[in-house]
């Protein structure tokens, strides 16, 4: 690989700057790109519970 080379990295997205338009990919390690450098591959979609939350009654 050079400098310069793209490749093709698979992560999820942690977090979104877009004032600053870049985004947070974890890739093992966390990586900050440029938003124009992301590819989003598959819909986003929210974890599922298995279990419901308790009540919090006190």
């Amino acid at each position: 690989m050079k400098k310069g080379q793209q490749s093709e990295l698979t992560g999820e997205i942690t977090r979104i700057d877009e004032e600053d338009g870049r985004v947070t990919v974890d890739l093992g390690p966390l990586v900050t790109v440029d938003i124009d450098k992301v590819r989003l591959l598959g819909k986003y979609r929210p974890p599922k519970r298995k279990k419901p939350l308790r009540d919090m009654v006190d």
